[in-house]
């Protein structure tokens, strides 16, 4: 089973509209011929651990607690995309191929990573590259799928950003 994992259900559904029939279509995903599967995250499906997340302790703002820096970064799921999270891991678990279709820039990229690495796959993943939503544009995409390996630069640029975000926002916050 080929499975799709789209930034957002607008991607998702344009993906779906060039795929094979029949489809069945569900709040959640589009099931397509020819076993293909389309998934969608919207937005970030994952969050950063909080400090208290990782310490009961440092939920009480102190001082001597301070710099807050993990040893391990870890995520969890939004509680209000708990049900996106939850259907890309029952499709992602029995494909064949996952074909990431986050939107191409850094923060597309890592949107899609942090869910596939979260999921701990060992399936092989390609990239999709989509500009445009009409159908020939998708259709050609479709036809130029790249390894996903190969955007690992941008999914850890934007990864990075996020992780400085993390440490100097709530240090300092905390500190103030």
């Amino acid at each position: 089973m080929r499975v799709f994992v789209a930034e957002k259900p607008s991607l998702g559904k344009a993906i779906a509209a060039v795929l094979p029939g029949p489809q069945q279509r569900y709040q959640t995903h589009i099931e397509s011929g020819e076993a293909n599967v389309v998934v969608w995250c919207a937005g970030h499906i994952l969050e950063q651990y909080l400090p208290e997340d990782y310490d009961p302790a440092l939920k009480q703002w102190d001082l001597e607690s301070l710099p807050i820096v993990p040893a391990v970064w870890r995520m969890k799921t939004v509680s209000r995309t708990k049900d996106l999270y939850q259907t890309i891991k029952r499709f992602t678990k029995n494909a064949t191929l996952i074909v990431h279709a986050g939107d191409p820039d850094r923060e597309g990229q890592l949107l899609v990573d942090e869910v596939l690495i979260q999921l701990k796959l060992a399936v092989p993943v390609k990239r999709l590259l989509i500009n445009d939503l009409n159908p020939a544009a998708v259709k050609r995409s479709l036809g130029a799928l790249e390894n996903n390996a190969d955007y690992a630069g941008l999914r850890d640029a934007a990864l990075g950003r996020s992780r400085a975000d993390w440490l100097y926002g709530l240090n300092l916050t905390r500190l103030h």
